[in-house]
């Protein structure tokens, strides 16, 4: 026997646009559909709402922005796809208008992907009610990702990823009939458009079980096909860096629970760390293009792991000119500077060779340690390095000015003038050496500076 179906958990903002339109007299029918549905049967807040119109979507999309006051983008004139962006409070609401496909929302909803997303509400009706003829309401008790029809997949290769996204984002099994069209329709991935295949997988590496998704990825022969760069005998390493990585970033967050730092290595890496946590979530939330977050960055490079890699993956992408340079020093950090060492003129040498980029070499490293340790991790051997991470971070953090990057003391000229010379290697090696004793305290002052040089110049 079937469940009763659920009451559908609305946010204010829903309940709102219902009472608006119905004010404005709209009367063309409207559903609420898509991952709304699923979040709000789930008891989620969404800021993406989609909504059909059996009717013209675009016209009424444009009304609906006026009386809000916000803005609109046709997306796609041919199919009647517009999205409005609304501010409300402090949040960035975006309303997707769409023409119904074909002559009833059911003929609609079977066009869609997985059953999960294929329930509807009717936004002037009860908006309460589940309309839900795929059964998607019971796939999802039951933790099962299912197509919604049997060319499900073949109409649309993109929903290959999607499903292993969507699998790892709610912990769900992907039903055999779908993992076997998946396995079949995968290798037509790449006829979709390296953009949408971009914004799919970066989805999946912002997950907190993405490591799990890039395992399922593997298993259904997918990932080599996103990421061509991995070779075959790499890959067990580096989806164990992905793991470690995505539960050390979750650790060091506001998402963690007491279940994510009850294990030692990362709850003692976490109590040292928690003096920086709003830094570093600022860091790994810093946005790219189409909100590309730089957290997923990170994740993307545990999948590389040789700087040659990385024009070949940005390019297939399609990265920003920012995120492959990105890319390119965090890889080619972590094979150059291990940053073991927290005496202070080893950190201000880590410091000054990568820059902010040290950060990230420091997340990888740690989490890259976790992974390759595994079970045999020493606790004594843990402890030294959180500590050395510890230092390594307060250097940045704390003491920017005096230990990363002290203002100078003296200008190459001012260097010439006191090593008597026009020019050369020296002056360089001079500059570089009185920043290092900057850095060490060793100089303070213009005249310890002058002096500092003076010593260079007869110890020569």
């Amino acid at each position: 026997m079937r469940d009763q179906p659920t009451r559908l958990a609305w946010q204010d903002f829903a309940h709102d646009l219902a009472d608006l339109l119905r004010a404005r007299g709209v009367q063309t029918p409207l559903y609420l559909v898509g991952g709304a549905v699923r979040d709000a049967w789930l008891r989620k807040p969404t800021d993406d709402i989609d909504i059909v119109v059996q009717g013209k979507a675009i016209p009424l999309a444009r009304r609906v922005c006026d009386w809000l006051e916000a803005d609109i983008y046709v997306m796609d004139r041919q199919r009647g796809v517009a999205r409005v962006f609304v501010k409300k409070d402090d949040r960035a609401i975006s309303l997707d208008f769409a023409d119904q496909r074909g002559p009833t929302l059911e003929d609609d909803l079977r066009e869609r992907d997985f059953t999960m997303n294929a329930m509807a509400a009717d936004l002037l009706g009860d908006i309460g009610a589940l309309i839900d003829p795929l059964d998607g309401e019971n796939a999802l008790r039951a933790k099962i990702l299912r197509r919604c029809s049997p060319n499900a997949i073949a109409a649309d290769p993109i929903r290959c990823l999607r499903a292993v996204r969507l699998s790892a984002q709610f912990d769900l099994k992907i039903e055999p009939a779908t993992a076997a069209d998946i396995r079949r329709c995968g290798k037509d991935i790449r006829q979709t458009s390296a953009e949408r295949i971009r914004d799919e997988f970066f989805k999946l590496l912002g997950l907190e079980r993405a490591a799990r998704g890039l395992r399922v990825l593997e298993r259904l022969g997918l990932l080599r096909m996103i990421v061509p760069a991995i070779a075959p005998a790499a890959l067990p390493g580096c989806l164990a860096h992905a793991e470690r990585l995505s539960t050390l970033l979750t650790a060091i967050s506001r998402r963690r629970t007491d279940n994510t730092t009850a294990a030692f290595d990362l709850g003692m890496l976490v109590i040292q760390l928690d003096r920086f946590r709003s830094s570093l979530e600022a860091r790994l939330a810093q946005q790219y293009g189409n909100g590309r977050t730089h957290a997923q960055l990170l994740a993307l490079s545990t999948l590389l792991g040789d700087a040659d890699h990385v024009a070949t993956v940005a390019e297939a992408l399609r990265l920003s000119v920012d995120e492959a340079r990105i890319l390119s020093q965090v890889t080619a950090g972590q094979l150059a500077s291990p940053a073991k060492s927290a005496e202070r003129i080893e950190q201000h040498r880590f410091w000054h060779r990568l820059g902010d980029c040290g950060i990230d070499i420091i997340l990888l490293g740690a989490a890259q340690e976790l992974a390759s340790q595994g079970a045999a991790l020493d606790q004594r051997d843990w402890l030294r390095r959180v500590e050395q991470i510890t230092q390594l971070l307060d250097g940045w953090f704390n003491h920017y000015d005096t230990l990363v990057k002290p203002k100078p003391l003296l200008t190459g000229h001012e260097v010439k003038q006191l090593l008597g010379i026009e020019t050369g290697p020296q002056i360089g090696a001079a500059l570089a050496a009185l920043r290092e004793a900057q850095a060490l305290g060793e100089a303070t002052t213009r005249a310890e500076a002058q002096q500092f040089v003076a010593r260079l110049l007869a110890s020569e």
